[in-house]
Formats: structure tokens, C-alpha cells, sequence
């Protein structure tokens, strides 16, 4: 026996387990091509823009600091601190939020464990899936980073070292992360999702409480504001944190030291190795028992409902009747009980935040220019852009899945096509809270002038009204009512279509404050826009509620009618 063994061995599981991940992986690629060509190409446009347009800010910081070599000698390397520490963090957070889902909220995990595959292997395949779909937004901020950073140095390696550290970096909040994740569910498993949340609010709160005490900063003159800033730097500073060994190895690269920045790659890859690797050890040695706790915490019985107009829920729709009320806090439930949808919204708003809290040193660098109006421009568009991927992913899914269901609601005293206003209701409640919050913020941190604030607030508002009504009203008039999986709902041609009306919304709602933002460039900007520019704002604003009300309209009339 021991020589048949030996002669065939069997292959390893976790090898076998990541070639199957990787056909079905690729399988789900051509099956998207072949289904939705249309939505894969306008993707992959529409990342190729975002790269552009990322390139393009950073080009112009970077062009900005060579005019002053003294200050980018600073500025530069605390530059790459601030990115990687907030990555950091995010990225922790977004790596615990995906394996807890995917280690304790499947059921593929304890179906995997009834296999020959052991619990490390279980856990070193979610870790690492976990990897590949949280570094998505590094490598997306990342890589025009480099290619503007890149034109500052002749250096032929710098492109093959830059692309070394962020690789070596991503293991180690994925390790972090790995450990969060088991800590919730071996220790929280009835609250995992609420003290993530809870642990992520405090993280993004402190870098807000940061960049307001910041503002007081930025009226002193440079010298004062420079040993202040590099004083509270300190800490990001420290030699200890991972993000310094990364900004300090791409520093060294960038100047030719190719010794020291070898040592720093060094360091930051082994510490992700090590860092992965007491992550896995430990998680898969207690894993049975935090599975155990999580489902069993899942399995208990839950307390009913307390209230007949919905609790806490419903109370955020007071302004609803009380049928409606209940469905629209039927779906805030859904939405928060589901990290996958709400851990999504808040990494990309939170790096927002991160970004606006630095926001001083931004406004210093460009002081007395005409960038005082485009980059809060360059905000809005970013907010606009972010909103259109929640609500294409989100949003638009739920009036199909409500299909298996239809005959109830047909039950409900109420004509069927006012259900969508409760789902638009809940949309606008989760996309105005978070956009206002993140462009108010941004109107404060740049000390942008009342009027201009005004106008990005009302503009912002105008794209949430329309971004929610395409993706309520086609939802409804294209719906898939016979397909349970959100993915492919979004994917289909009514998600192809709403996608492509949001992009052309969002496009002709900010042409008008574009139009408004090249007028001003130049004037004083604490001046009133005149006439002209603020109907080009109005008239873009305008444009964008009427035309998300007119798809409500024919996806109200179409939803009466339909059958499921």
C-alpha cells in the first residue's frame, strides 16, 4: 500500500482547490463577454478613464511640487506615508469584511470541510480569494501613481520595484484582516457585522476629527503650518508601521539607491510572509469552533418585529405612509444586515474621506491658482462616479428580486407600481446621506466659497434624485424576475442599459458645472457666479431629476401591468 502511494501520489488539495477557483474564475469571465460584450467594454472604458483621469491629478500634483524641489523633498514622502497608511486601513477593513462572508457566512466552508481538505486549506484558499477582491482599489490608485511618479526619475527598475513593494504590501493588511474576521465570529459571532462597522466608523471618524483640527493649521503662515503638520506626521512616521517601509523603498528607488530600497523590500515582504502565515495558523487551528459559533448564532430565533410601523427603520421613513413605510424599511434592513453591500459603500466613501482630510495640505499646494474650483470639481465627478456604481449594483437588483414575491405584493391595499417609490425612498435615504456628508466635507476642508458649495450640494443632490430613478424605474420596466442572483441581474441587458443612462446622466448633469467651473477659473472666486453659470448648473441639475422622474413614470405604469 505504501508503494502505490508513494508512486501515485494524490494532489494536493489546496492546489486542486485554487485550480477550480481559478476554471470557474475564468469561466464567469466568457460567460460574461459572451453575455453582456456591451457592459464588459463600457467597464473596462470606464476604468481606463478613472486611470486617466487619476494620472492626470497626480501628474499635475507632482509637476506642482517640482516648481518647488524644497517642499516636494518633504511633501513627496509623506505623500506615499499618507496613501499607504490609509490603504492600510482600508484595506483591513475590506479584507475582513470579504472572508468573514466567505469563511462564516457561506455554507461552501462547511462543505469544504466535509472533503479531504483540511481546515488550512480552507482557510489559505478564502485568504487568498480574499487578496485578489479587496487589492482591486490599490492597484487601482496605485498605477497611475506610479506612471506619474515615474516621470520624475530615469530609473529603469523603479517601475519593477514599485510594483514589487505593493505586492509584498497587500499580505499584511490581508493578514490583519484574516485575524479581524476570526475574532468577530470566534468572539461576536451575534454582532460581527455591527463591530466591523463599528471599528471602521471609528478608524474613518479619527482621520475626519484629524483633517478639521488641520483646517486651523492652514491660516498660519508656512513655517508654523510645516513643524505643526510634520509634528502630527510623526506617527505615520514611525518606523514600526508598515507604510513606512513602503514609502521609504519607493523613496530609495526613486533616487537610484537601489541597496536600501532592496533592504526595505525586503523587510515589507517579509513581514507580509510572516504576517500571512500566523494569520492562516492561527484562524485554521480554532476555525471549527468559530464556525461552530457563528452558526449557531445564525440559527437562533430572532426577536419579531416590535413595532407595526417598522422600528428604527421605519422611523427614517416618517415621511411615508405606513405600507410603504414597512417595505422601504424592509429594504434598509436587508442593507445593513448584508456586509457585501454596505461594506462596499463605506470603503469607497471612506477613501473619499481619507483623501479630503488631507485636504489642507492640498489647498496649500494650490493656493492662489486655478485649481481652487477644479479640484473640488474633480471631487464631484469622483462622488458622481462612485454613486453610479452603487446604484447599478444595487439599487437596480431590487425591483427583480421581488419577483418570487410578486403575488404578495399584489395582496398589499395599495396599487403595485407605488411599491417603487418605497424603494427609490430607500435608495435616496442611503445615497444623499453619504454623498452630502463626503461633499460637504469637501466643501469644508477646501474652504470653498458658500455659493460654490451650494451649487455642488444641490448638483449632488440632483444626481442622487436621477441615479436613483433609472435604477428603480428600469429596473422595473426591464426586469428579471425569474433570476435570484444579484450578479447577474446587474449584468443583464436592463443593467447594461441602466448603466449606460447613468454614465450619460451623470456626464450631462456635471457638463453644466464644468462649463460654470472653466468660466470661473480665473475670477475671484468668493464672487457670485453670474447669470450664465448658474444656469448651466440649474439647467444640468434640471435635467437630471426630470429625467430620473420620467423613469420612475414608465417603470411605475410597466410594473402594474407586468406578471411574473
Amino acid at each position: 500500500m505504501t508503494e502505490f502511494v508513494g508512486a501515485n501520489p494524490c494532489p494536493p488539495m489546496l492546489g486542486l482547490l485554487l485550480r477550480v477557483k481559478v476554471r470557474s474564475l475564468w469561466n464567469r469571465i466568457r460567460q460574461a463577454v459572451d453575455e453582456a460584450p456591451v457592459r464588459v467594454s463600457t467597464t473596462v472604458l470606464l476604468v481606463g478613464l478613472i486611470w486617466l483621469g487619476l494620472y492626470g491629478v497626480f501628474l499635475a500634483v507632482f509637476q506642482q511640487f517640482q516648481e518647488t524641489p524644497l517642499e516636494a523633498t518633504v511633501a513627496i514622502p509623506l505623500l506615499f506615508s499618507f496613501f499607504f497608511v490609509a490603504m492600510l486601513a482600508m484595506l483591513t477593513f475590506s479584507n475582513a469584511i470579504i472572508v468573514y462572508g466567505a469563511l462564516y457566512g457561506r455554507t461552501e466552508s462547511a462543505y469544504l470541510l466535509t472533503s479531504p481538505a483540511t481546515p488550512r486549506d480552507v482557510v489559505t484558499l478564502k485568504y487568498l480569494e480574499s487578496l485578489v477582491m479587496a487589492s482591486w482599489s490599490l492597484v487601482l490608485l496605485g498605477l497611475p501613481l506610479m506612471m506619474a511618479i515615474a516621470h520624475r526619475t530615469d530609473e529603469p527598475y523603479f517601475h519593477t520595484l514599485f510594483l514589487a513593494f505593493f505586492l509584498a504590501f497587500i499580505p499584511i493588511p490581508g493578514g490583519l484582516g484574516l485575524l479581524l474576521a476570526w475574532a468577530a465570529a470566534r468572539f461576536f459571532p451575534r454582532r460581527a457585522t455591527r463591530w466591523v462597522a463599528v471599528v471602521g466608523g471609528v478608524v474613518v471618524g479619527v482621520f475626519v476629527v484629524a483633517g478639521l483640527r488641520s483646517l486651523g493649521l492652514a491660516d498660519m503662515g508656512a513655517e508654523v503650518w510645516l513643524r505643526s503638520f510634520l509634528a502630527r506626521m510623526n506617527i505615520v512616521e514611525s518606523a514600526l508601521l508598515p507604510n513606512h517601509w513602503v514609502a521609504a523603498g519607493i523613496d530609495h528607488a526613486l533616487h537610484g539607491r537601489l541597496p536600501e530600497s532592496m533592504l526595505y523590500l525586503g523587510v515589507t515582504f517579509a513581514n507580509g510572509l510572516f504576517v500571512s502565515w500566523l494569520a492562516v495558523i492561527v484562524v485554521s487551528r480554532y476555525f471549527d469552533t468559530a464556525l461552530d459559533r457563528s452558526a449557531a448564532s445564525s440559527d437562533r430565533g430572532r426577536r419579531p418585529a416590535s413595532s407595526p410601523t417598522g422600528g428604527v427603520a421605519g422611523r427614517v421613513f416618517f415621511y411615508l405612509p405606513r405600507p410603504l413605510r414597512l417595505v422601504a424599511a424592509k429594504d434598509l434592513r436587508t442593507f445593513l444586515r448584508d456586509p457585501l453591500q454596505w461594506s462596499q459603500l463605506v470603503i469607497l466613501f471612506g477613501l473619499m474621506a481619507l483623501y479630503l482630510t488631507n485636504m489642507p495640505t492640498l489647498r496649500l499646494v494650490f493656493a492662489g491658482s486655478s485649481w481652487g474650483l477644479i479640484v473640488p470639481f474633480l471631487n464631484l465627478c469622483a462622488v458622481s462616479l462612485i454613486l453610479a456604481t452603487f446604484t447599478c449594483r444595487f439599487v437596480f437588483p431590487l425591483i427583480s428580486l421581488e419577483g418570487q414575491k410578486l403575488w404578495l405584493i399584489g395582496l398589499l391595499p395599495m396599487r403595485r407600481g407605488l411599491v417603487l417609490r418605497a424603494k427609490f425612498a430607500f435608495a435616496m435615504t442611503v445615497t444623499v446621506v453619504t454623498a452630502l456628508c463626503v461633499m460637504g466635507l469637501a466643501s469644508v476642508m477646501l474652504l470653498l466659497p458658500p455659493w460654490w458649495a451650494l451649487i455642488h450640494l444641490g448638483v449632488t443632490f440632483a444626481i442622487c434624485f436621477g441615479l436613483c430613478g433609472f435604477a428603480v424605474g428600469i429596473g422595473a420596466r426591464l426586469p428579471m424576475f425569474h433570476q435570484p442572483n444579484v450578479a447577474r441581474i446587474a449584468n443583464g441587458l436592463g443593467g447594461t442599459s441602466n448603466l449606460l443612462a447613468s454614465i450619460a446622466l451623470v456626464a450631462v448633469a456635471l457638463t453644466g458645472v464644468a462649463l460654470a467651473t472653466y468660466r470661473s477659473r480665473n475670477g475671484v472666486v468668493d464672487a457670485m457666479p453670474d447669470a450664465v453659470s448658474l444656469l448651466l448648473c440649474g439647467g444640468g441639475a434640471l435635467l437630471a431629476v426630470l429625467a430620473g422622474a420620467a423613469a420612475m413614470w414608465i417603470g411605475g405604469r410597466h410594473f402594474d401591468r407586468v406578471e411574473a
